[in-house]
Formats: C-alpha cells, sequence, structure tokens
C-alpha cells in the first residue's frame, strides 16, 4: 500500500460523500463551508468545497434571475456537483441545491423546485441558523428576506421530517461552535463518528 493511500480514508472507496449547507442569504454558510473544508482536509480527507452557481450565474449575467433562469441555476448547482465528485471524495456543498427551490418560493411564488430528491442526494445536511446581524451584499435582498426565507425553509423540513423522520441539525452561534457541531454529526465511510471539538470562544 502507497503513503499515499494510507493517509487517506477513503482511499480505494468509490462512494462519495456529499455534505450540504442549507440556510437563507447571510447565514454563514460559505464560511461554514470553508472552515468544514479545511477541517476535513486536516484530518486526510480528500475534501472539496462546492461553490454557489447562482451567485457565479448573477457576476457572468451581470443581473439578478427572472424565473425562467430557475432551471438553469439549478441544473448548473448540480452540474458544478457532479463535476467535484469526480475530483474529492467529500463535497462540502454551498449551498445544498435545493436553495434555487426555496428562492423560486420567496421571489416568484412557486415550489416548482422544491423536491425531495434535491435533498436525498447528499449523505448530510445541516441548517445554518439567522443568529448574527445581516451581513450586506450586492447580491442579497434584506434582512426581512432572510427571515422570511428562513422560517420557510424550517417550515419545509419540519414536513419533511414528519414524512420520513429525518431531522435536519440546526448550527447555531459561532463559526467555531458550528464546525466542532457539525463534525461531532458526520460519520464518514470507514469512520466512527467524529469526536467533539472543544467549543472555542470567539470573543
Amino acid at each position: 500500500m502507497s503513503v499515499d493511500q494510507t493517509s487517506d480514508p477513503l482511499s480505494g472507496l468509490t462512494a462519495k460523500y456529499r455534505i450540504a449547507l442549507l440556510g437563507a442569504e447571510s447565514s454563514g454558510k460559505t464560511t461554514l463551508a470553508a472552515a468544514l473544508t479545511a477541517a476535513l482536509r486536516d484530518r486526510g480527507y480528500n475534501a472539496g468545497m462546492v461553490p454557489e452557481y447562482l451567485r457565479m450565474w448573477c457576476e457572468q449575467n451581470s443581473r439578478l434571475p427572472e424565473f425562467d433562469d430557475q432551471d438553469e441555476i439549478l441544473e448548473g448547482q448540480l452540474a458544478l456537483e457532479d463535476a467535484a465528485s469526480t475530483q474529492f471524495d467529500v463535497l462540502v456543498c454551498d449551498p445544498a441545491a435545493i436553495t434555487t427551490g426555496f428562492y423560486s418560493l420567496e421571489y416568484f411564488g412557486t415550489d416548482r423546485h422544491l423536491e425531495p430528491k434535491l435533498l436525498n442526494r447528499y449523505d448530510q445536511v445541516f441548517l445554518c441558523d439567522i443568529d448574527f446581524p445581516w451581513q450586506p451584499d450586492p447580491l442579497r435582498d434584506s434582512e426581512n428576506v432572510r427571515e422570511r426565507m428562513h422560517t420557510s425553509i424550517v417550515a419545509y423540513l419540519t414536513q419533511a421530517a414528519s414524512v420520513n423522520g429525518t431531522k435536519i441539525p440546526l448550527l447555531s452561534q459561532t463559526t467555531p461552535q458550528r464546525l466542532a457541531l457539525a463534525l461531532s454529526l458526520l460519520t464518514l465511510p470507514g469512520t466512527k463518528a467524529w469526536q467533539p471539538l472543544p467549543l472555542i470562544d470567539s470573543t
């Protein structure tokens, strides 16, 4: 066995492990995704972060999407994930692809893209809380929209849990605290459950 094989806990496994972050705008998804990807790499996993296709699309087209663009955005997000799965054993997806559905619901009043299979494609999904001040961004709307979308996501996940019995963990407080909880809940192939990391006070 080569040195590379011994240093990679998933070496030789064909299955990919997909982690997705779900949450409204300005809920800390990207910050946490970067921290989680780095933590997994530090532990020897071939982990990669999948970026948000919506942001890429808006920058490329110099505008916000209309409803007719939503299918393209969803397909683009899924394509980014599938491309990354050929390079990495563990994916940290920022965000979960079903996020397109919550944007469709908020801005266009339709649940067309809220398909359960868009959650089932992941091995672990985390919901990011909105328990910190809203951060403005040229592609973000407002704190009120963040609150409404968070409420919509929680309602959808509550209903989904009543159907399939699977509850998605809510990650709150500081990034180090969110990271510690996320790591403690992960069970990657070939490993036992993570041991919780000590919570770090960011103050």
